[in-house]
């Protein structure tokens, strides 16, 4: 919610700037409360001496005034900055501006995600093994001197003040505008525009103003999906990255899930200059060179960028585990510490070594075929057995597997049928699954697997039959606090886990059905390059879009109307993680990639009546008069 709050806070921000205070002084002022918000996330870590909860209160001050001011100032700054430019002569100077603009703001970002943790955790300060004071402290006074020197540089600046206040100004426009249209509706009287019923009040300026702001705003409606796919990247994208391997053997180092979103920052200090000085000028000699156009593109590269990441999904996932036709499957678990011998009129003889899984494949009918079988334990099993051999029977059905747990009842050998077929189905959201085949003398006893960090411990209560979805991982396994095994769980595995109590200690074996692909990080690179190139056509390009088209009166509002898309965007994400469209996570981003082409071609319609705004036009010429002229 905080980053909904930052996108959101730009509305007053605006406010402040086009009504009242002007861009230069909102500025100044709300990076202020930045920078106090800064030093009070700061105090926070310092004060030991405060409860907790208290701690945390003090944090939350300190989040809420840095998302106001952060907030506050966003449509300020972009706005502030086209200001020192003279249109039209200097054009296509202001749209390297905006480039330059977004390539700061990046560069930001990449060295606080960079240096910022560094400073966490390899610092000791204050008696503790890290320092949150350095780390919130320091952003703080760099905050203080940006200002300083924004201060200093005043007399440098183009400073236009506020000519009124502007929301007053336009929500009265609007509504004596509806007022007066609905008052006339059966007059003869006919205006090329709803808001011209507005002329008997406000000035021919006032209107068309308000005007060309409402065209612009028509045109971001369909926006905020684009920021709905592209906050992705830090949930669903995230979470797809761990059940990859980011191993780099040769710098001896295992890169973290979260640590691709670094890339993103990182191509785009590296797309900026490429775009401007390659891809830009190679797009306008196809015809592609108004910001529309490159916006529209830009969301069919973030619909792209999808459609490859539902390709990896696919690849993590792998084939469904599947038994050739005219065949049937028998899988038998020994849970003895012991060599087993099974024969059968039917089968070879097979011997199962202690704790090993038997795996046949069998020209079974289409019905189900009973197969008589005798097994024989070793003299080894006969501490734990007064019976040796056990008459039974199997059965083998075409296309499908049978499993079996070779256990005991009491000091007897049983032969225990895995539920009537063997339904080992590969979760779609790319998560292990295990199962644990257990004698009953552990039931109702708790098995624990702890990672090797210890950050994550999970409790399973043994059944005869327990099935569950684990995270990926290494763990080790403990059977009331007794150790019974390492184990290494991957991405989209298919794991059996038998447990059974031999001799007076438990046996265990970890039985990999079905390895899954562990495919490395790197395949997330062409998406993720994807929505990279997408951002830079369709952010920088929305940024200069929103100033030279918006009134000289309203430029902070239009870029603040602009970053409002990003904060809806971003509450699509929260409502789309609480919903699950599809088990297979693949068709979900096949899902999203379809929606933004459509939502795109809405735009295209949408856009494709509009009339760019020449900046010598006293009075901007809205949609319907240029109509009426054509």
């Amino acid at each position: 919610m905080s980053v909904f709050m930052s996108y959101f806070a730009p509305l007053f921000g605006a406010i402040l700037s086009d009504s009242f205070l002007g861009k230069f002084k909102t500025i100044v002022y709300l990076s202020l409360i930045y920078a106090v918000g800064n030093l009070v996330i700061t105090g926070s870590s310092l004060a030991a001496s405060l409860s907790l909860s208290n701690q945390r209160y003090l944090a939350l001050l300190g989040l809420v005034l840095i998302a106001i001011g952060t907030g506050g100032i966003k449509p300020c700054v972009s706005s502030f900055g086209g200001d020192q430019f003279d249109l039209p002569a200097q054009e296509v100077y202001l749209q390297k501006f905006f480039s330059i603009f977004y390539f700061s703001i990046n560069a930001g970002s990449l060295i606080s995600t960079s240096i910022t943790p560094e400073l966490r955790k390899e610092v000791h300060c204050f008696g503790r093994t890290t320092c949150f004071p350095l780390a919130f402290g320091v952003p703080a006074v760099l905050m203080i001197i940006a200002i300083f020197i924004f201060v200093c540089g005043k007399r440098l600046y183009k400073i236009k003040k506020p000519e009124s206040n502007v929301i007053v100004t336009s929500f009265s426009c609007i509504y004596h505008a509806i007022k007066r249209r609905l008052s006339h509706v059966s007059s003869n009287t006919k205006k090329c525009h709803w808001l011209n019923y507005a002329d008997d009040k406000y000035s021919e300026k006032e209107i068309s103003d308000i005007r060309t702001a409402l065209d612009v705003i028509y045109l971001f409606i369909p926006l905020p999906f684009f920021w709905a796919l592209f906050d992705q990247q830090g949930s669903r994208w995230t979470l797809q990255a761990t059940l990859m391997n980011g191993r780099i053997n040769f710098l001896n180092w295992t890169m973290k899930p979260d640590q691709m979103q670094v890339m993103n920052p990182l191509l785009v200090l590296l797309f900026i200059p490429f775009f401007e000085t390659v891809v830009y000028p190679l797009l306008a000699k196809i015809g592609i060179k108004k910001p529309l156009q490159k916006i529209a593109l830009g969301g069919f590269l973030a619909a792209l960028a999808f459609v490859l990441s539902a390709v990896v999904q696919n690849k993590i996932i792998g084939e469904p585990i599947q038994v050739s036709a005219g065949e049937g499957q028998l899988r038998i678990f020994n849970g003895f510490d012991c060599n087993i011998t099974i024969n059968s009129t039917n089968l070879p003889v097979y011997k199962l070594n202690s704790l090993e899984t038997l795996e046949i494949r069998y020209a079974a009918s289409s019905n189900e075929t009973s197969l008589p079988i005798v097994i024989i334990a070793d003299s080894s099993c006969s501490p734990n057995l007064s019976t040796l051999n056990l008459t039974s029977s199997v059965s083998i059905v075409e296309g499908k597997v049978t499993s079996y747990f070779l256990t005991r009842l009491e000091d007897k050998l049983e032969l225990k049928r895995i539920d009537y077929f063997d339904d080992m189905t590969k979760p779609k959201n790319g998560n292990p699954i295990l199962r644990i085949l257990n004698s009953d003398d552990l039931s109702n006893k708790v098995l624990t697997i702890k990672d090797k960090d210890n950050n994550t411990a999970i409790e399973i209560n043994l059944k005869p039959l327990t099935t569950n979805t684990v995270p990926i991982g290494k763990y080790k396994a403990f059977l009331d606090k007794e150790f019974i095994a390492d184990l290494n769980f991957l991405p989209a595995s298919v794991n059996t886990l038998v447990l059974q109590r031999n001799s007076g200690h438990t046996d265990s074996n970890l039985v990999v059905i079905e390895k899954g692909n562990y495919i490395h990080l790197a395949w997330q690179l062409p998406q993720i390059i994807a929505m990279t190139a997408a951002e830079v056509m369709f952010s920088i390009t929305t940024l200069q879009f929103a100033f030279t088209q918006a009134p000289t009166s309203m430029k902070s509002l239009l870029a603040a109307v602009n970053l409002l898309t990003v904060a809806f965007g971003n509450l699509m994400v929260v409502i789309v993680s609480e919903v699950r469209y599809f088990e297979n996570q693949a068709y979900e981003y096949l899902l999203f990639a379809g929606l933004m082409v459509l939502d795109m071609l809405i735009f295209i319609l949408m856009s494709c009546k509009y009339k760019y705004k020449n900046p010598n036009d006293a009075v901007p010429i809205t949609n319907d008069e240029q109509n009426k002229q054509n």
